[in-house]
């Protein structure tokens, strides 16, 4: 999801691949939990702990840590996404894209009507100098960048992706600032259903380029129901599990500082658009998330 936060000097090294089906891969060892200690746990049993920016012990931020209050914070124009991350006070619009029921976490995908598109145009900041985008879709995202950071560990959440044309749902780690690191435990293009892709990205600002390595295990439609996807963080290397199923692997190349959770979905962007997987304006659709965990390896 890199592209989604900073979109620029992208090498990307497409370099694993599996075939999977629904309940089994070709190739790929089980994951070993009996050496797991959880160490975080959402079950998404009560209220949504939640902030923006005025955050005092809650859980989960509602937008990214990059430009400031300007909408770009909340994901439209970077990438060409599309859609702006709500919460229900974002611009006293009262929009709430985070629904919790036996459970589960629905994040909304909806499309922006006009009192939403011209508010969000009128909340770019005078320093901004590029064009005044709208969005033509509200959705949610979630981080724990002020209340949970990790150093390696297993990473999993429960997930069902929606049957949405020009989607962009992901579950990923991020490092800290200054740096393009990140885990991306599974991005899905909800066009393209059946393909999990999955990655890590690494270097510095102004001294690396976003260096990338991608791969992709494809199998079954996805949004057909629940799935667990996590990755094995080690000094050593990356493990990327599906149903507790290895689809894939890489070499740690330069991941060696904490890590914190981020729960995305969006529209459009840079990827769907060179695949031609184009939203409906009419497009809608629930990512639903049934459980977000971290642990320690022992």
């Amino acid at each position: 999801m890199a592209a989604n936060v900073v979109g620029i000097g992208l090498l990307a090294v497409v370099s694993s691949w599996l075939m999977c089906g629904a309940a089994r891969c070709e190739s790929g060892d089980r994951l070993d939990r009996s050496r797991l200690s959880e160490t975080f746990s959402e079950e998404f049993d009560g209220p949504l702990s939640w902030c923006s920016d005025d955050c005092h012990g809650e859980r989960w931020r509602t937008k990214y840590f990059h430009s400031g209050d300007s909408p770009m914070s909340r994901g439209l124009g970077v990438s060409s996404a599309s859609e702006v991350a709500m919460d229900p006070k974002y611009l006293s619009l009262g929009i709430n894209p985070f629904k919790i029921k036996d459970g589960v976490l629905a994040v909304e995908v909806r499309p922006a009507d006009a009192a939403t598109q011209q508010a969000v145009r009128r909340a770019w900041p005078p320093w901004y100098k590029g064009e005044r985008l709208a969005p033509r879709f509200t959705s949610g995202l979630l981080t724990t960048q002020f209340s949970f950071k990790q150093l390696y560990g297993y990473f999993e959440a429960r997930v069902k992706v929606p049957r949405l044309t020009g989607g962009w749902p992901a579950f990923w780690l991020l490092g800290p600032e200054g740096t393009y690191n990140e885990i991306d435990i599974f991005e899905i293009l909800t066009g393209l259903p059946h393909v999990h892709r999955f990655g890590q990205h690494w270097g510095r600002f102004g001294r690396d380029k976003n260096m990338a390595e991608i791969g992709e295990a494809k199998g079954s439609d996805l949004s057909d129901d629940f799935h667990v996807y996590g990755a094995l963080w080690t000094e050593r290397e990356i493990v990327y599990y599906r149903d507790d199923l290895e689809v894939g692997r890489f070499t740690n190349k330069d991941l060696h500082e904490p890590m914190y959770i981020i729960l995305s979905i969006g529209m459009d962007g840079s990827w769907n658009t060179q695949l031609d997987l184009h939203s409906s304006p009419s497009g809608s659709g629930d990512m639903l998330i049934d459980f977000v965990r971290a642990y320690r390896v022992n």
